[in-house]
């Protein structure tokens, strides 16, 4: 388990829900944390769980609001600087806040941490990303007023966040006031050293803005700093009451906004309906921009609330008839599990455009980058419950194959395509080279994702697409990287790269690397000669491939370096690891954990350390390169030298404790897993919600216990009930039909629903099943 010592830790309490956050009350300690957990998205924009009014000063509170793909290109500054070097950082910007109101009632403003509540209570319902709250504030004066808000961002309608906010007097009589507009007059800056975080201000993300009224609406424009990329954002409010409503217009510098001013007797009440829009564009003139967007918030407005959530809602359906896992248990699985569903499907990208950011589009964290983890660990969660959002993220990869081929040649690779450690628009932006570009895993990463998306899904329509392009283009590197080494019989051996552990860099023969490249070229060789004459010489005369160089590629393959101790029977996790001094564990204290942030990169590089689990990971991905007694004497050795300190570490060690046979300990690391933000377990996510570790929630579940593993196009399913469980069910997509797994103690019912026959194996069983077909299986 995670090191991190509890009393860093600090988390909402939730009530038991099996479909919702709920959180009564207001708690300041816990506040920036919650606003992670319930942001809204949906895959352009997204926006933090904070409260419309704000809260007091002094409590921690990050707001937000996002655009996945759009960036601010700021200069990386080093004193000592080499060739090579990521010259540019991306920076996810902030954009104007949409959902802020101002509300007083006389002269007392409210504000959650400073105002007088009568209760609270709020709520995010995964069902349909939908956040509500009530709360009832006693005013200076005595009487009471209580706010109805309902907000989510569309799923229907990529650039669109709705809110409808009601406030009524209890038994107040008075006058009341409420503003809300657009404002830019919020972020900037993090607290202490933590190279995971990262926040910018609306100001150092975007020049000073222009303002226009069209419609009903008001619509500013900015322009991104040093690209002159186009941000626009607008809103309109509709108002209605059962008292007069006065409304003036308020521009202030860095706010646009409407103020509604009415007077409240007890049983009176107002209600705002607001709808903000944005749009980004790198090309084409404000003007028509501006008009398009006016008339899309007109369009919104008249439609109404109530439509424009019917269609947001229908896609929340369309996706839980397929990702929903129900657990018959004691424990809050479903309530993880589902969070966890909920936030990867609302954060991706969906246009083939834009990708899934370490943090989604809950907050700041690690400046809003995609790294490998979104094809290791997010792909296979999309691929068997979305497949069409696997996809769009992989045509995200093809999109930047250009810069990743310029980066290569930086890189001084001749050929081929070497992808960004992390980036957003291609380029590489790790300014810490030996655990950002030297993990060359990255493009055999990117590579298993293609394979597995077009063997499971069956659309060979996007190898044509660009897939079998960047596929043979990042298989290219490893022949430049590696060599045949004589000194190791002729083998193949990759030199100075760093496999996923980031506290081992710099390393010759990474198992995980060599063994990654190894399906790579081998994939990529099987994929050249299966294309006729005429295919081959269409790509070929397009990258300049020859036969040559793709016997080559087998010929790696085959004769792939891959370490081992004889001694200790294990795979060593790189040339020399095992040599190395142990890590003093019982004499660091759990004040240090994570490492990184407490010593020198070189000390923790000198002891057999390990941030996050790395040949371990590799028998998970690649299990047939294993045998049985291998994979257990390799889990019985790392694992105790892993400090977890990524939250990347515990689902995969839940699924290799499960195939080694500790069910039990496989248990300890699952619940560290799905509860990982929601109990804020390695105390920073309030810099936002760890969209790798949801995936791996998953991920834990299906391979885990239902024993999920690929052999091709087929899967292989060996499912068991853990202790304490009474039943679990899960589905897969598979192609074009949908497989439903029933779990009990004993048995497994299959129920398939497609329009062609699927083949699977159930505990090494070949199994056929026809449309609505269903059957029944042993667990053995």
């Amino acid at each position: 388990m995670s090191k991190t010592g509890d009393q860093k830790r600090k988390a909402p309490a939730f009530l038991p829900d099996d479909w919702r956050l709920v959180e009564n009350g207001f708690t300041p300690d816990t506040q920036a944390v919650s606003e992670t957990l319930m942001a809204q998205a949906n895959g352009y924009l997204g926006t933090r769980g904070t409260f419309e009014e704000g809260v007091a000063d002094g409590i921690r509170s990050t707001e937000g609001t996002y655009l996945n793909g759009v960036y601010l290109r700021d200069p990386i500054h080093y004193d000592e600087a080499a060739f090579g070097f990521a010259s540019h950082n991306n920076k996810m910007i902030l954009v104007p806040d949409g959902k802020a109101f101002d509300l007083t009632a006389g002269d007392e403003r409210f504000i959650q941490g400073a105002s007088k509540l009568d209760g609270q209570s709020r709520v995010l319902d995964m069902r349909d990303g939908m956040l509500s709250r009530t709360s009832r504030w006693q005013t200076r004066t005595g009487g009471t007023l209580e706010i109805n808000s309902r907000r989510f961002v569309s799923m229907a309608a990529p650039g669109l966040m709705v809110i409808d906010y009601t406030l009524a007097s209890v038994d107040y009589t008075g006058p009341v006031s409420l503003t809300t507009g657009l404002n830019t007059r919020y972020g900037g800056g993090h607290e202490g050293f933590d190279p995971r975080a990262g926040e910018l201000s609306v100001a150092a993300c975007l020049e000073k803005p222009e303002a226009a009224d069209r419609d009903g609406a008001t619509l500013i424009a900015h322009r991104v700093r040093h690209s002159g990329h186009l941000v626009l954002a607008g809103y309109r409010v509709d108002y209605s009451g059962d008292t007069d409503i006065g409304a003036q217009d308020i521009r202030e510098d860095g706010l646009w906004a409407t103020r509604l001013d009415a007077a409240l007797a007890p049983g009176q009440e107002i209600t705002v309906r607001k709808y903000v829009a944005y749009a980004d564009f790198e090309k084409g003139t404000q003007r028509a921009r501006w008009s398009a967007l006016g008339e899309n918030l007109g369009t919104m407005a008249q439609k109404g609330f109530d439509a424009l959530y019917k269609d947001h809602k229908a896609v929340w359906d369309a996706f839980w008839d397929t990702a929903d896992v129900t657990v018959d248990s004691d424990d809050p699985v479903e309530q993880g599990i589902r969070f966890g569903a909920f936030h990867l499907f609302q954060s991706a990208g969906k246009d083939g455009g834009r990708a899934l950011a370490a943090k989604g589009l809950s907050g700041p964290g690690y400046d809003g980058h995609y790294f490998w983890d979104t094809e290791i660990y997010a792909v296979p969660f999309f691929l068997f419950n979305a497949p069409e959002v696997a996809r769009s993220l992989i045509e995200y990869r093809i999109s930047t194959l250009d810069a990743a081929r310029a980066r290569a040649r930086e890189m001084g690779h001749t050929k081929g395509a070497l992808f960004p450690w992390r980036t957003i628009g291609g380029e590489e932006c790790s300014s810490f080279f030996p655990a950002g570009t030297a993990q060359y895993h990255i493009n055999a990463a990117i590579a298993y994702a293609l394979i597995q998306y077009v063997n499971i899904s069956g659309d060979k329509e996007l190898l044509a697409g660009g897939g079998a392009e960047m596929l043979f283009e990042t298989a290219r590197i490893w022949m430049d990287l590696g060599h045949f080494n004589a000194q190791k019989g002729g083998a193949f051996c990759i030199h100075e790269v760093t496999g996923p552990d980031e506290y081992t860099a710099m390393v010759d023969n990474n198992l995980y690397t060599n063994l990654m490249a190894q399906q790579h070229l081998a994939e990529a060789a099987a994929l050249a000669k299966s294309y006729s004459k005429q295919d081959f010489d269409a790509i070929a005369a397009k990258i300049d491939l020859s036969q040559d160089e793709v016997a080559a590629w087998q010929k790696a393959a085959d004769c792939m370096y891959v370490p081992f101790d004889e001694n200790l029977g294990i795979h060593a996790q790189c040339d020399g690891f095992l040599d190395k001094p142990e890590w003093d564990f019982d004499g660091t204290p759990a004040e240090n954990y994570p490492l990184l942030l407490h010593y020198h990169p070189l000390v923790i590089y000198r002891h057999q350390v390990l941030k996050q689990p790395d040949v371990v990971l590799a028998q998970i991905l690649l299990p047939a390169r294993f045998t049985a007694d291998e994979k257990a004497r390799n889990l019985a050795y790392y694992e105790p030298r892993t400090t977890h300190d990524s939250t990347l570490s515990a689902c995969i060690h839940a699924v290799a404790n499960l195939e080694s046979g500790d069910p039990a300990k496989a248990y300890e690391f699952f619940e560290e897993t799905y509860r990982m933000d929601l109990e804020n377990r390695h105390a920073n996510t309030h810099y936002g919600n760890h969209m790798a570790c949801m995936a791996g929630s998953w991920m834990a579940l299906v391979y885990g216990f239902g024993g999920l593993r690929l052999e091709g196009a087929l899967p292989a399913l060996k499912p068991a009930l853990p202790d304490g469980w009474r039943s679990y069910s899960f589905k897969l997509r598979l192609g074009a039909g949908l497989l439903k797994l029933s779990v009990s103690a004993d048995s497994t019912d299959y129920q398939y629903d497609g329009p062609d026959p699927v083949i699977f194996h159930h505990y090494g069983h070949r199994v056929a099943l026809k449309p609505k077909e269903q059957i029944s299986l042993p667990n053995q």
